[in-house]
């Protein structure tokens, strides 16, 4: 009777990752469709800047009839710009947990997997709680977080103010490297962009060689170029294509290091840029390749 229970608990356990596939796919359409509005922007986007500066026949700029429909053009390309910012960060934070609950999918599998081995091998083992590994796993600091109880070495927390200052510093929360990565983008996404800096510097500090690493410092470049102040979000932008060249973000941080040099009107080293963007990543996102290719015109690269 035992064992027939056990059974029954581990095959209910397999509609635990069926639900969370449920949800998988619930996310992967609204990234979908995230990726699919960020694509109708950008192309607005890119229609919107020929206007403004694609030359005639002749390549000289176009006239516009009224300084205020400039202004307006201007401003309408600003306000898509924003929603570009926005529209990429909750797409990589859509991105970053469907992984994670794959990742979960791929656990709760292959501890199923494990019942039915340990089952069909007699054991009758009773089931664990599907709530038990996370309870266990709360109850320990995890590594490499902020605010765990105490030292790794069993050491007193309390021999010195160091940790307590450095804690009360923290703007992370506890948690995995994505969740702390999640929340500097939230920051990001709301328009703090102070705070946000803040959070990308500490994730920088506390994992610099994670996956998202080069994510981070690219988003810590944004920081400051959503700020005009565009000295150091090339020299962030800079940091983020020498540092983490194998990164995603690598040719997004070389097309805004050319975009940061152009506003601070040194375009010679621009066009540079651009054209090591070109020529190191000729399989770069259609986006980047567009949007390369629009600011290469512009500073009449």
């Amino acid at each position: 009777m035992k064992s027939l229970f056990a059974r029954a608990a581990a095959v209910a356990l397999v509609g635990i990752p069926l639900a969370a596939a449920g949800t998988a796919f619930a996310q992967d359409t609204d990234s979908r469709a995230i990726a699919n509005r960020l694509d109708r922007i950008e192309r607005e986007i890119s229609d919107l800047q020929r206007q403004a500066y694609s030359g005639g026949s002749s390549g000289a700029p176009v006239v516009m009839d009224s300084g205020a429909g400039a202004a307006n053009l201007q401003a309408r390309i600003v306000e898509l710009e924003e929603q570009v910012r926005d529209l990429t960060g909750r797409l990589e934070e859509a991105n970053h947990r469907a992984e994670t609950l794959q990742r979960n999918l791929d656990a709760f599998r292959e501890d199923v997997d494990l019942r039915f081995r340990d089952l069909g091998a007699g054991g009758g083992a009773a089931p664990v709680s599907p709530d038990a590994g996370n309870a266990q796993a709360s109850t320990a600091p995890a590594e490499g977080t902020l605010g765990q109880t105490g030292p790794a070495d069993g050491s007193s927390a309390s021999s010195g103010d160091g940790g307590a200052a450095a804690a009360a510093l923290s703007l992370l929360p506890n948690g995995t490297p994505e969740t702390q990565y999640d929340f500097a983008i939230d920051l990001m996404k709301r328009g703090q962009y102070d705070r946000a800096r803040s959070a990308f510097e500490e994730f920088l500090q506390l994992h610099p060689k994670h996956e998202l690493a080069g994510n981070a410092q690219y988003w810590l470049g944004e920081t400051y170029y959503a700020q005009n102040d565009y000295k150091r979000a090339g020299d962030a932008f800079l940091t983020g294509y020498t540092t983490y060249a194998s990164s995603s973000k690598a040719p997004d941080s070389l097309l805004k290091l050319g975009m940061s040099l152009a506003a601070l009107d040194n375009k010679d080293a621009a066009c540079t840029v651009w054209g090591e963007l070109g020529s190191k990543f000729p399989q770069a996102s259609p986006s980047v390749v567009a949007r390369a290719k629009l600011e290469r015109q512009k500073a009449g690269c």
